[in-house]
């Protein structure tokens, strides 16, 4: 016979129904992340969170905690796949993205498969937005009064206003045949009952929009396929429809919104998913710090492409506009022109075009059965033009919105670079073209003749070699105050974990670059 036992620990504390309201005020936020972890994390959740059962300890327990739930007598469960749809509904509600929500509804079989979208879609708007403005009963009856027009100097307003929240209450009844899971009927008891404390406290204090912190997290974090879809929606969607442009203001906002930060529109009552702080919002050094850590696992799965992309055509800015600048720095002078007679001295010393000048240099092997390199006579240009290809239209059009976007959250240093402009010194232009004549030595694209051109060597080459010439940027540089300084002190700034974890993202971003090179200078002729 299987025996159990109930464990239970004494909490030595005040109930909140004996706490004032500015100590209501500040337990609020605990309570509710207590909350919402259990709802989304654990899907079992308390669903009896009054004044009586939540407690403010006396002293922090030796984990910090400082308030505990009692009376556990009333509990539910909800199964992994309602609490996803129940997050996408919180996403979609939060942004007045009814259309969507429909769909969560249905999923979540509140509505069946086959409900008529064009009728509930104005019916939601009507009942659901004045709820997420906050405010608990109260601001509720006023907000659908204002609504429906009902003033309350004004009998014909008011029946009218009554009459038409009448109708609409009919076709939700008659038209709309929706219902109600065992488990969310309990939910709302919860929410309602949560959200009754957290107004004691706060008398605007809305549950959906004070919850977003906590989503935005969820989707920074969790790399599963189901949050995976809902971060890819908030960071790609325009007017409900997936983009595959990535939105860097989004992601900026998405940052700030998981730190708290939430922008609003619609009178501060809806999440603006392009809204950034007025002061930046958070540093680069503490995004950066988030991106790098396990709280940013699914972010990081989501834009592996795009910062591969970006990588890439970075590198192919930077080899292009290097190499230019290099020949132009080591082309000889041409000889002076002399009054009255002109270029004479050019018929004897004539100009050298350095860019034209066919060189061996050492390529990977034609073959792919072997790691042996070889040797093709090429000019710099016709390199440059298979290693580093001009951008496309498409891949200009992605750098150009990168970069606007780089530009407002880290300076138009940064920006500059991404869009290719201002991006090297004379004396960086010369480390790539030393590099690109010596084959397999020490540089950027050096590794392209090694035996073995993806080797931890030369990618470890290839990236120092990068981050050099990265930093050969005029750091002392301002552009209304923008430079390069906080991103470089950033980095110096990171804990060593957060570096190496940093170092293995570049060097493997490195490694596909320098692949992709390769793969272009494939069909070269060589000569031995």
């Amino acid at each position: 016979m299987q025996r159990r036992i109930l464990v239970s620990e004494w909490m030595d504390g005040v109930k909140l129904s004996q706490c004032s309201d500015e100590e209501i005020a500040k337990i609020t936020p605990v309570a509710q992340e207590a909350f919402l972890t259990q709802l989304f994390e654990e899907g079992f959740f308390h669903a009896d969170p009054h004044p009586g059962n939540i407690l403010r300890l006396h002293e922090p327990t030796e984990e910090g905690h400082t308030v505990a739930l009692i009376d556990c007598g009333l509990m539910a469960s909800i199964d992994p796949v309602d609490r996803d749809n129940m997050i996408n509904a919180v996403i979609h509600l939060a942004n007045k993205d009814y259309a969507s929500l429909v769909d969560d509804f249905m999923d979540l079989n509140i509505l069946p498969s086959d409900s008529d979208r064009a009728t509930i879609i104005p019916l939601m708007d009507k009942a659901l937005s004045p709820y997420v403005k906050g405010g608990g009963a109260k601001k509720y009856e006023e907000e659908l009064k204002k609504l429906y027009g009902m003033e309350d100097d004004n009998l014909n307003s008011q029946v009218g206003g009554f009459q038409a929240m009448t109708q609409d209450a009919l076709t939700v009844l008659q038209d709309v045949p929706f219902s109600i899971p065992p488990y969310f009927a309990i939910l709302g008891r919860a929410i309602v009952t949560l959200e009754g404390v957290a107004l004691t406290g706060n008398p605007d204090y809305g549950i959906i929009m004070e919850s977003y912190p906590f989503i935005a997290r969820k989707l920074l974090r969790e790399d599963r396929p189901e949050i995976q879809k809902a971060l890819q929606e908030v960071l790609y969607s325009a007017g409900g429809e997936t983009t595959g442009a990535l939105k860097f203001t989004r992601l900026l906002a998405l940052l700030n919104n998981a730190a708290g930060e939430v922008g609003t529109q619609a009178g501060g009552a809806f999440v603006d998913l392009d809204a950034i702080p007025d002061d930046g919002g958070i540093s680069f050094y503490d995004g950066l710090k988030y991106l790098l850590s396990e709280n940013a696992e699914s972010l990081r799965t989501l834009l592996e492409s795009e910062v591969d992309n970006l990588v890439d055509i970075v590198l192919r800015q930077v080899l292009r506009r290097g190499s230019n600048e290099a020949i132009v720095a080591l082309t000889p002078p041409r000889p002076p022109s002399v009054p009255f007679l002109g270029d004479v001295f050019s018929r004897f010393v004539p100009s050298i075009e350095l860019d034209e000048i066919p060189l061996p240099l050492l390529l990977p092997s034609a073959s792919e059965d072997s790691s042996t390199p070889s040797v093709a006579m090429m000019t710099i240009k016709e390199f440059v033009n298979l290693a580093a290809p001009k951008l496309d239209r498409d891949e200009e059009l992605y750098a150009l919105s990168l970069a606007e976007g780089a530009e407002e959250f880290l300076g138009k240093d940064l920006a500059n670079l991404i869009r290719g402009e201002g991006v090297l010194s004379t004396k960086s232009a010369q480390l790539i073209l030393n590099a690109v004549a010596k084959g397999n030595t020490a540089g950027m694209l050096s590794g392209v003749g090694e035996l073995e051109i993806l080797n931890d060597d030369v990618i470890e080459q290839a990236t120092n070699a990068v981050s050099g010439l990265i930093r050969t940027l005029d750091r002392g540089s301002t552009n209304d105050g923008d430079n390069l300084n906080e991103v470089f002190e950033s980095f110096d700034k990171l804990e060593e974990d957060e570096k190496e974890r940093l170092q293995e993202i570049t060097s493997e971003l490195v490694r596909r670059s320098l692949e992709k090179a390769r793969e272009r200078l494939a069909g070269v002729p060589r000569v031995l």
